[in-house]
């Protein structure tokens, strides 16, 4: 089984591509991390929701523990209307067409 770490904001108006901004300056620092598997950002209007998968409940929570998850809600909560909400849930079903979600050269191994 793997584990996910959902982060939900309302940016403020103006400010969504700035939270998007901030998730994605600290993608390589989150690659890092041990357990990490990929992460999804999504947008619909000034909503943001940003997955994470990670490979064991002890990576996952030692993540959000970090100092590099708290350093990222402070720099998300002044650009959303109130805190992003973070809650963690089990993966219980992942599935992919015969053709991949990722490409082979996305991995590297192409």
């Amino acid at each position: 089984m793997y584990y996910c770490r959902v982060l939900e904001g309302k940016a403020k108006p103006g400010q969504s591509e700035a939270a998007i901004q901030v998730l994605q300056d600290r993608l390589s620092h989150v690659r890092q991390v041990s357990g990490f598997l990929f992460v999804q950002i999504m947008q619909t209007g000034d909503e943001v929701i940003a997955v994470s998968s990670w490979r064991t409940s002890k990576d996952l929570r030692a993540y959000a523990e970090s100092q590099l998850a708290q350093d990222l809600l402070n720099a998300l909560t002044p650009l959303c209307v109130a805190p992003p909400r973070v809650r963690t849930f089990d993966l219980r079903l992942m599935a992919e067409s015969e053709d991949g979600f990722f490409t082979k050269d996305e991995g590297g191994e192409g």
